[in-house]
C-alpha cells in the first residue's frame, strides 16, 4: 500500500468516524445543527502528509501509473464536489420555499462549503482506492 493509498484511508476513517459522533450527538442532544461539530473529527485527515512522510533518499515512491490514477482520482472527485455543492444549493433553496422563508440564512452558507470540500476529499479517497483496486486486479 503506498503513501495516497494510506492517507485515502484515513480520509475515509476519519469521516466515518465524524458521522458516528455526528450522529450520537444527535441522539443525545436531539439537536442536528450543533451536532455538526461533530464532523470536526474529519480533521484528522489533513495530517496525513504529516503522518505518512515521504521515504527519504533514492526511492521510487511514485510512477507515471500512479500519477494517472490520482489525476483521474482527482478530476472524479471535483466533478462530485461541483454536483454536491450545486445539489446542497438547491436544496436549501427548496427547503427554505417550502417555509415560505425569502431569504436564506447566511449560517447554512458554511455548510453548503463545507458539504463540497468533504464531497471531493471522500470521492478522491473512494476513487483513488478503487482504481488501484481495479489496476492491481486486472495485473497493471
Amino acid at each position: 500500500m503506498n503513501r495516497e493509498q494510506k492517507m485515502s484511508w484515513l480520509v475515509i476513517w476519519s469521516f466515518a468516524a465524524g458521522v458516528a459522533v455526528f450522529a450520537v450527538l444527535a441522539l443525545v442532544t436531539g439537536q442536528a445543527w450543533p451536532s455538526l461539530s461533530g464532523f470536526g473529527i474529519v480533521g484528522v485527515s489533513g495530517l496525513g502528509p504529516i503522518i505518512f512522510r515521504k521515504p527519504k533518499g533514492d526511492v521510487v515512491e511514485v510512477d507515471e501509473r500512479d500519477k494517472a490514477i490520482c489525476r483521474k482520482a482527482t478530476l472524479t472527485g471535483a466533478m462530485i464536489s461541483y454536483g454536491t455543492f450545486i445539489l446542497v444549493c438547491m436544496a436549501t433553496w427548496e427547503v427554505y420555499r417550502w417555509q415560505g422563508r425569502e431569504v436564506i440564512s447566511i449560517h447554512v452558507l458554511p455548510v453548503i462549503v463545507f458539504a463540497g470540500g468533504i464531497a471531493i476529499y471522500l470521492a478522491r479517497s473512494i476513487t483513488l482506492l478503487i482504481l488501484y483496486g481495479r489496476a492491481k486486479r486486472h495485473g497493471e
